[in-house]
């Protein structure tokens, strides 16, 4: 059969989502499965210009503080995704829904978000990536919602492989929420800093989350969701 079958599970101290937590800052388990299918899986030669076309779930435990409404958050995710010779350059260009089973439908948790990302390797241990998620109806029946952002991986040089790999990693965005008086949060800056040491397959990783919510702008001073915290996690790709 042509094409690959990819995944991933994950156990986290904290599941943050764009700087603030999905579980009431309490663990999660994560899982993730994906099948990718690409031009080269055919033999076609786009002199260079590779394409594939990809589709998956994503999943993991949340805590909303909602009465358990939701419990577990699904992403179904598909799209397409390429490179642009030896540039270095990759796109996707993809879109994720956001399902929350058996939340109540009018809290209006579901939604579409479009995920358009361009990528730059210059070299084999640099990566850089910036995104433009836009959804027309966000989380909560919030409007619409941009989230403009930029990430950097490196992979620290000197480290021999045959002991471990170790990787820093940063990121930055701003989420703009069109009505975003809706659960007492406005729009807001986040950032993140990380480390992740590679062995055997496993990753290892600990990372800072901050933003620029005060107390009183997180859910209307009702949740600490939006602290300054770290957190770690446990990851194994297959």
């Amino acid at each position: 059969m042509p094409g690959a079958f990819s995944g991933s599970v994950a156990l986290t101290s904290n599941y943050m989502f764009r700087g603030i937590s999905q579980t009431n800052n309490e663990p999660a388990i994560q899982g993730a499965l994906t099948y990718t299918l690409g031009t080269k899986d055919f033999d076609v030669d786009m002199g260079g210009y590779d394409i594939s076309a990809y589709g998956g779930v994503w999943g993991s435990n949340v805590d909303f503080q909602d009465g358990d409404e939701a419990q577990v958050e699904l992403d179904w995710s598909f799209g397409l995704t390429g490179a642009l010779a030896d540039t270095g350059v990759g796109w996707t260009l993809g879109g994720t829904y956001y399902n929350y089973p058996g939340a109540r439908g009018n809290l209006n948790y579901d939604y579409w978000e479009i995920l358009p990302s361009i990528s730059y390797a210059p070299v084999d241990w640099v990566s850089l990536a910036v995104g433009m998620p836009y959804s027309p109806d966000y989380f909560g029946a919030s409007g619409d919602s941009y989230y403009p952002n930029g990430t950097a991986s490196v992979i620290i040089p000197g480290i021999p492989e045959k002991w471990f790999k170790l990787k820093a990693n940063g990121g930055v965005g701003y989420q703009f929420i069109d009505k975003n008086a809706k659960y007492g949060t406005p729009s807001y800056l986040t950032w993140t800093l990380g480390l992740t040491a590679t062995v055997k397959g496993v990753d290892i990783g600990v990372a800072y989350y901050d933003t620029n919510l005060s107390k009183s702008d997180c859910f209307g001073g009702t949740q600490n969701w939006c602290d300054t915290r770290f957190v770690g996690t446990l990851s194994y790709a297959f």
